[in-house]
């Protein structure tokens, strides 16, 4: 199997061996040998897995392990060797030795251009460590297991992360006959597939005027959301004619220009219909129709006015558009009270299962909020945070009503594939993925445990910038609060060490110096000695201090290990490894998880909150203000439990887990979080197959 599909799979939980010779068996040692390496990486692998690996030859297994170690070493950051970029590579006692004025005179005169050798000692060889750490647990892949992961991303009800797509595209050629377009939910995702076909001359149907108007704009690189104002390039003839084609068959192309006039009339210009008046005449229609500015009630002048009028005619013309009601629903309660309920209640069975599940925590919720969090059009930097006043509440009874109705409905769509779950209380902590996810498969405000003998957390911001004349960063720095959210301080480069060697910063690189212009900083928390100084939150961000956004370096790389001893074993272990994920976009800020020290609990956050890039500690005030409101929000976001938590609770239901540590499976299909339990088989259930 190629490297990339192999790759895949085990960002899946699986792994693909072949044995298809009669050789003798591998030697014991040879065994050993590549089952420890696997370890070394924070794997392990099922039963079965092990059964299959053990049956290799003992050439079939050394040509298994060299095609597949280089994927591990990448999955895990470890073919990047950060912790050759270190300043001080005897971190994190070099710089505990240091008095404040050694740390800074040398930083100094590393900062001039001078050598780093000059300032820094000779690595000493480490002690190797021996710790209890959570393996990720691999089941045998099947043949089909490769298509269903596939399937799994394809058909998400939400956008998909850059890696997602990457995936999408490696297995798109593969498995290009198998794909159902009507299945892709996820408008901006279907776009991207659309793309796809149409730069490879794929033959496709759609019959929404508004998706062709998307992938027109995708074609010519513009805000496929239609958030903003985008250009429309010349197309060729060839595509000008698919294009029509596509168009002249949609029913509602009148209705749909009204929603966006402006850039239709620039698609519609760019098309030239007129060329091809009895071909597409539906086309040419619609063109007429709107540079003669003729005039057309659409539904959104019609419910305008009825809203104002606060006419019962609203929630009839609410009902045709079932998407739409979702958006009015609160304003349409305050005009109409239990009339817009009973009226919402029949259009329910026509909304998909993700848009319940989201209503229903929100109105779960809507009562207890106190704050509004807004990200205009999606773009955290600008988020806008409103203190709600005393404007009134949905009344209980309505809001008791309205939540029993959408818990049936969503109970009777997943009772298809699930008729009873056995659900684990703590996949509470499992949020589901958001349409604003750019890093991982699971959603923000996901919380990983942090296991009671840890006694360090390390973090690192790794990059390459290419080679370069002036030094470029990306600055690692944590952020420290008590339990009121007051400000305490940080850790980052212009603070190397907290309160009482509380959290330390490795040194700032200089990586104009480095060929590749690789830099690495490294920041320990020392979580029992945070908790003695009334720190209760500590926030991970990385900041683009050259004003040069993730996108603009070759590689922008964020890690969280933890462990029991700082000084034992390398700077960086794959197997203690928490988060791993490379950092892209165009913003000059990431805010990646916040630890609360109390309930040790890490926090996964993937925000583009706005920032100061010059120094984390220069953020504190504003975070102060903001971060209050998205912990709310994040409360707010569906968990794995709430998708699951109306269906008929059962022992023998589909068990829905957190993790498998003291459970016992042999063959079940299970969702499991965080498989990591080596005595288990089972076969992963997706999520992505209820919607």
């Amino acid at each position: 199997m190629e490297n990339n599909a192999q790759e895949i799979l085990i960002r899946y939980g699986f792994i693909a061996i072949n044995n298809n010779d009669q050789q003798i068996k591998s030697s014991i040692t040879s065994l050993a040998t590549v089952l420890s390496n696997i370890l070394y990486y924070g794997f392990g692998v099922s039963p079965q897995t092990y059964e299959k690996i053990a049956n290799l030859s003992e050439e079939s297994l050394i040509h298994w392990w060299q095609n597949i170690e280089p994927v591990f070493a990448k999955i895990t950051g470890d073919d990047k060797n950060i912790q050759d970029f270190v300043v001080y590579k005897n971190f994190p006692n070099e710089v505990l030795n240091m008095t404040e004025s050694e740390y800074w005179m040398r930083q100094v005169l590393m900062y001039c251009g001078f050598p780093n050798e000059y300032f820094t000692q000779e690595k000493v060889e480490r002690e190797s460590w021996q710790e209890s750490v959570s393996l990720k647990i691999l089941q045998l892949s099947q043949e089909d297991s490769l298509f269903k992961v596939f399937e799994n991303i394809l058909y998400l009800p939400n956008r998909w992360t850059e890696q997602q797509w990457q995936d999408i595209l490696c297995l798109l050629p593969q498995f290009l006959e198998q794909v159902n377009l009507n299945k892709i939910s996820f408008k901006e995702n279907l776009i991207q597939v659309l793309t796809y076909y149409f730069e490879k001359n794929i033959v496709f149907n759609i019959s929404s005027a508004t998706d062709i108007l998307r992938l027109a704009i995708a074609l010519s690189d513009g805000d496929v959301t239609l958030r903003k104002n985008s250009k429309i390039r010349s197309f060729k003839r060839k595509e000008r004619k698919l294009l029509l084609a596509s168009l002249d068959k949609c029913q509602n192309l009148r209705e749909d220009i009204y929603r966006h006039k402006k850039i239709w009339k620039k698609l519609l210009f760019s098309l030239h219909p007129g060329d091809y008046q009895k071909e597409y005449s539906s086309v040419v229609s619609a063109y007429d129709f709107v540079y003669n500015n003729k005039k057309n009630e659409t539904f959104n002048s019609q419910l305008e006015l009825f809203l104002e009028q606060k006419n019962p005619q609203a929630l009839e013309l609410l009902k045709t558009r079932p998407g739409e009601f979702v958006r009015r629903l609160r304003h349409s309660i305050t005009i109409f009270g239990e009339e817009a309920i009973t009226a919402f209640e029949q259009i329910i069975p026509q909304l998909k299962l993700i848009q319940l599940v989201k209503l229903h925590k929100y109105l779960e919720t809507i009562n207890d909020r106190f704050y509004r969090t807004i990200p205009p059009k999606g773009n955290w930097q600008k988020m806008r945070v409103m203190e709600l006043d005393e404007t009134p509440k949905l009344e209980p009874n309505l809001q008791t009503k309205l939540l029993g109705a959408i818990a049936l409905e969503i109970q009777a769509k997943i009772n298809t594939i699930v008729p009873t779950v056995n659900l684990e209380e703590k996949t509470k902590l499992i949020t589901l993925q958001t349409n604003d996810s750019e890093l991982t498969n699971y959603g923000r405000g996901t919380v990983f445990i942090i296991p009671n003998n840890v006694q360090f957390i390390r973090s690192a911001s790794y990059w390459r910038s290419g080679a370069t004349n002036q030094n470029i960063w990306y600055d690692n720095g944590w952020n420290f609060f008590d339990q009121h959210w007051q400000p305490k301080g940080s850790c980052c480069w212009d603070y190397p060490i907290f309160f009482d060697d509380s959290a330390i910063f490795s040194g700032d690189p200089t990586n104009s110096k480095d060929a590749e212009g690789n830099g690495c900083q490294l920041i320990d928390l020392y979580p029992q000695k945070l908790r003695q100084w009334g720190i209760r939150y500590a926030v991970w961000n990385i900041l683009c201090f050259s004003h040069l956004s993730f996108n603009v370096a070759q590689e922008v790389y964020a890690s969280l290990q933890w462990g029991e001893k700082a000084t034992e074993g390398e700077l960086f272990e794959p197997s203690r490894c928490q988060l791993n994920f490379p950092i892209k976009g165009d913003n000059l800020t990431k805010y990646i998880a916040l630890i609360d020290l109390e309930k040790n609990h890490l926090i996964y956050l993937d925000a583009n909150l706005a920032g100061r890039v010059r120094s984390a500690n220069l953020n504190l005030p504003r975070l102060k203000k903001n971060l209050p409101a998205f912990m709310e929000y994040l409360h707010t976001i569906p968990t794995v439990f709430d998708l699951f938590k109306h269906q008929q609770q059962t022992k023998n239901g589909l068990l829905v887990a957190y993790d498998d540590q003291n459970i016992h499976l042999n063959g079940e299909i299970a969702y499991i979080f965080q498989p990591s339990n080596s005595d288990n088989n089972f076969t992963p259930f997706s999520l992505t197959q209820l919607f």
